[in-house]
């Protein structure tokens, strides 16, 4: 018997997928945050929370930044179940869009709870979403780069004092106009001295190349988040492609939309383009899925009809996902064989195959 045939839209949600770059705050819904508002009294009307939230923006006229939200919701989640409620949500949105593991970014530094209450309470959560999902989340506490140095690495601290085997890693977000990664090299240091994996958002917002450069060379993280500019150095580019360093970029990043308000411009313009054609090592993530509007499936299905990479593209980049991530190399080995056997029979089921021209068509073959 013939297996059913299936859409793309359908084999978009289907297929395996790791999201390494996710904030877990990025993930909540709108109706969640109005829950939190109403549960401790916080004056906030749905029209300003529609405002956070991509989707509702051009309803309302007024478009609230990412780091906004997040700063909001930190202060709006006082108790261990509001994150247990979170992660469990985030979870539930995440499979149903076939995503199988994913890590997290949290900033401890904004937190109302302790460090050892939210780990705990997401511990708690992570356990019941494995059970009931089979979706495996892990965490990366992140550093407020907007916050001093010293701050950074009394987060160091805390993670020394209160291990956990889901905290894989440290990570840095938030504007690093005025906070390249090197301030913070103290913190990143002592958390390698502790084996703790490092990445870094680097080159986000049109910012400088070196900034990724920094990241690499004197920070030494294993990963880098954003750095889409290095394409302007193109001998970095090819060094880092030659080397494999895992870029974590995101299609449906804030800077691009704002630069390029036209929808072709967009699309043949993005750098996520030209990384792909140097050969860099490149995951698609979803960075704040419902603050930005997106998901797991549609992060993949704009790489394909937006970006015009194939479906071929879209495997290598599902590979690219797993050996990048941080599980124990025993797991990565088993998904690489499992996840490449379930992609290529779904793509044997399709119904029809993406219609890309000739000039926008990218064959990704890392």
């Amino acid at each position: 018997m013939s297996s059913p045939s299936i859409t793309l839209d359908q084999f978009y949600h289907q297929f395996p997928k790791a999201d390494l770059h996710y904030h877990l705050l990025g993930g909540v819904r709108l109706e969640t945050m109005l829950a939190f508002a109403d549960k401790y009294h916080v004056e906030l009307s749905e029209f300003d929370a529609k405002c956070y939230y991509r989707a509702h923006q051009g309803q309302t006229g007024i478009a609230k930044g990412g780091i906004e939200a997040l700063t909001l919701l930190y202060q709006l989640m006082r108790e261990p179940e509001d994150y247990i409620r979170v992660l469990i949500e985030v979870a539930e949105d995440a499979h149903a869009c076939g995503v199988r593991y994913i890590e997290t970014f949290w900033n401890p530094s904004d937190t109302e709870l302790t460090y050892q209450q939210v780990t705990e309470a997401l511990a708690q959560a992570i356990d019941y979403v494995e059970q009931e999902m089979g979706l495996i989340i892990r965490l990366i506490p992140s550093i407020n780069r907007e916050k001093s140095p010293e701050v950074a690495v009394e987060l160091i601290e805390q993670m020394i004092t209160f291990p956990h085997p889901y905290v894989l890693g440290l990570g840095i977000d938030y504007k690093e106009h005025q906070a390249p990664v090197e301030h913070f090299w103290k913190a990143y240091s002592l958390a390698k001295q502790h084996d703790l994996k490092l990445t870094a958002h680097c080159s986000e917002f049109g910012l400088h190349w070196r900034n990724v450069e920094t990241g690499i060379e004197l920070i030494n993280v294993d990963r880098i988040d954003h750095g889409y500019t290095i394409i302007d150095n193109p001998a970095l580019t090819e060094k880092y492609a030659q080397q494999g360093i895992p870029f974590t970029v995101i299609p449906s990043n804030t800077f691009y939309y704002k630069k390029w308000p036209d929808h072709r411009d967009w699309a043949e313009k993005h750098p996520i383009r030209d990384m792909a054609k140097a050969g860099l090592n490149i995951i698609p993530c979803t960075d704040d899925w419902h603050i930005h509007n997106t998901t797991s499936a549609n992060c993949y299905r704009v790489m394909v009809e937006d970006f015009g990479f194939d479906l071929t593209s879209l495997r290598h980049m599902m590979i690219n996902s797993i050996e990048a991530s941080w599980a124990p190399q025993h797991i990565k080995t088993r998904w690489l064989a499992e996840w490449a056997l379930a992609f290529d029979s779904l793509r044997s089921c399709l119904s029809e195959q993406p219609v890309t021209t000739e000039a926008q068509l990218i064959k990704y073959r890392r």
